[in-house]
C-alpha cells in the first residue's frame, strides 16, 4: 500500500508542471507577414483599381516569414464568384502557385474580405510574391481593388497572361492587402508542456520496470 501512495503521489508531483502549463497557457497568437491596411484596417473608401484585362495583380515583399493563416482584402465585384491566386516570384513575374481561392465578393460598396488559407504555405521574409485575381468577362470593369491608405506605392499590374503582366500608375498607391500567419503557441507554453510530458514519460517507464520486478 505505502508503495502505491508513493507511485500516486509521484504521478501528482511531476504532472504539476503540466497542469500548471495548461492552466496558465496564454492565448495563441498570430503574426503580420505583410500589411498595407491602416489603422483598424483601413483603406482608400473613394479610390479602387479596375481593368478590362484577364489579370489584375499586385507585387508584394513580406517584412516577417510563417506559414499563410489568412488575407484581408477590400474588393467589390458586380458578378461572382472571383478567382484569385497567392505565387511566387521569378524573375519580376508570378512563377510557382501556393494557394488559389474561389470566393463571393461583396457588391458595391466593397468591404474587407477573408481569405483563410487551408494549404498554409510558408512565406519566407524580404521575399517578393504575387496575389493575383483572374477577371472574367463579366468582371472586366467591374470587379474594383481599393487602394491602400498608407503611402505605400507601386500601383497595380494588369495583362492578358502572367507573363505578360504591365505595372500601372506606378507613382499611386498599391492596393490594399493583409497576409497573416497561422496561430502559434507561445515558447514559454510549448516549453512547459514539453518538459511535463518528458518528465511523465520517464515515470512510466520506472513505473513499469518496477511493476514488472516486483511481479
Amino acid at each position: 500500500m505505502k508503495k502505491q501512495n508513493r507511485s500516486i503521489a509521484s504521478a501528482l508531483v511531476l504532472s504539476a508542471p503540466l497542469i500548471l502549463s495548461l492552466l496558465g497557457a496564454r492565448p495563441l497568437r498570430a503574426g503580420t507577414i505583410y500589411n498595407n491596411l491602416g489603422p483598424g484596417n483601413t483603406w482608400i473608401i473613394n479610390r479602387e483599381y479596375d481593368t478590362n484585362l484577364d489579370y489584375m495583380a499586385s507585387r508584394l515583399v513580406t517584412t516577417s516569414a510563417g506559414n499563410l493563416g489568412d488575407l484581408l482584402i477590400p474588393l467589390f465585384s458586380l458578378n461572382n464568384p472571383a478567382t484569385m491566386a497567392l505565387y511566387t516570384d521569378s524573375g519580376g513575374r508570378p512563377n510557382t502557385l501556393l494557394e488559389s481561392w474561389t470566393v463571393n465578393l461583396p457588391g458595391f460598396p466593397g468591404i474587407l474580405t477573408t481569405l483563410t488559407s487551408v494549404q498554409n504555405p510558408f512565406l519566407a521574409a524580404d521575399t517578393q510574391y504575387w496575389f493575383v485575381i483572374t477577371i472574367t468577362d463579366a468582371q472586366k470593369d467591374n470587379l474594383a481593388w481599393y487602394e491602400n491608405n498608407q503611402g505605400i506605392k507601386g500601383g497595380v499590374w494588369a495583362g492578358n497572361s502572367l507573363s505578360g503582366l504591365i505595372e500601372f500608375e506606378g507613382d499611386s498607391p498599391m492596393p490594399a492587402i493583409q497576409l497573416n500567419s497561422t496561430t502559434t503557441p507561445e515558447p514559454a507554453t510549448v516549453l512547459l508542456i514539453a518538459t511535463s510530458l518528458l518528465l511523465w514519460g520517464i515515470w512510466r517507464v520506472k513505473s513499469r520496470r518496477g511493476e514488472d520486478q516486483s511481479a
